[in-house]
């Protein structure tokens, strides 16, 4: 459960200055809140010559890589845009015209994203397809983008609905920096003479002779995310032929989701049963032989076969690609 008690707060002093150019001074307000899982900024703008007050706020849970903020409707007129503007530069990083290539594996993920119920292994399953690529893979710095119309609509919640209606742009900013949360540069985790696995602190791109392309990125919605992005995401990574068996931090509790994921198709699958971290039996392995550990409700070890968990992942890759 999130922590919602505020923790520190700080008002910064008015500026007024003639933000919309018509020889009116208007005022600009701004305070700072913060709690120990969320976090931002709430702006408000009075207009000096109509009186119109535009509201907006940055606050967000320190658990999301990519975070979403719908423009309200009387912001979005076009007579309005240097408020928007202001806002803009006040609050969000360097806008940037399109994804990175990390950003756009979680959209791409978005669009296929399906969950499970009834099956034997998998809740969940995720097949972004994301292309072999020559060209290096570079973890950005933190950056956002301006979004619209249905990349908007795909990426929202489901409680965030309305804004579908009311909306029709929003700014999404996304902290490339949290990949280096612990580490300056990408691990290599695991390789073989195929592929080399890197992970960040939050993602697996591989690489194969020339080729590299992203394999999973945390981002809350779409595989979930440890509570603080100070904790990384990515544990334990298995390599096994073209498989890769990922332990993904559920923290701070203490139990993980455990994903299983084709390398050359990059359809990825979550295991419908946790992994439990910090355990002293089998030295924490998440894969003992051929079999994946997992834990039951009662915090037991047991084991399912990696070979029939991969044989499955299969036969639900050849149903959704149709």
């Amino acid at each position: 459960m999130i922590n919602l008690q505020a923790q520190s707060y700080k008002e910064y002093p008015p500026v007024i200055e003639d933000f919309n150019n018509d020889n009116v001074l208007d005022t600009l307000y701004s305070f700072y809140e913060s709690g120990s899982t969320f976090g931002g900024t709430d702006i408000k703008i009075v207009n000096g010559n109509s009186n119109e007050v535009y509201k907006f706020s940055d606050f967000g849970c320190y658990c999301e890589m990519k975070r979403i903020y719908p423009v309200p409707a009387l912001l979005s007129k076009p007579e309005n845009k240097p408020f928007l503007s202001v806002i803009q530069k006040k609050l969000f990083s360097e806008p940037r015209k399109k994804p990175d290539s990390s950003l756009e594996w979680i959209f791409k993920g978005y669009s296929s994203k399906k969950k499970i119920s009834q099956n034997k292994y998998f809740n969940l399953i995720i097949y972004p397809k994301v292309d072999w690529n020559t060209e290096k893979i570079k973890i950005p710095d933190n950056y956002s983008l301006v979004l619209n119309n249905d990349t908007l609509n795909l990426l929202l919640d489901e409680k965030d609905s309305l804004f579908h209606v009311k909306d029709k742009i929003a700014f999404l900013s996304y902290c490339g920096n949290c990949h280096f949360y612990n580490k300056s540069s990408p691990e290599l985790v695991v390789s073989d003479n195929e592929y080399k696995i890197y992970k960040t602190s939050h993602g697996i791109f591989v690489k194969k002779g020339d080729l590299q392309k992203w394999f999973l990125v945390n981002d809350l919605n779409l595989t979930g995310s440890p509570e603080k992005l100070r904790w990384d995401s990515v544990l334990q990574v298995v390599l096994i032929d073209k498989y890769l068996i990922i332990q993904f931090s559920g923290a701070p509790d203490m139990f993980d989701s455990i994903f299983v994921g084709n390398i050359e198709t990059g359809v990825l699958g979550r295991l419908k049963y946790p992994f439990r971290r910090n355990v002293e039996d089998y030295e924490g392995s998440l894969v003992i032989g051929d079999n994946i550990r997992y834990s039951n409700e009662e915090e037991e070890s047991f084991f399912v076969n990696s070979k029939d968990v991969f044989k499955e992942l299969e036969r639900l890759y050849n149903t959704i690609k149709k």
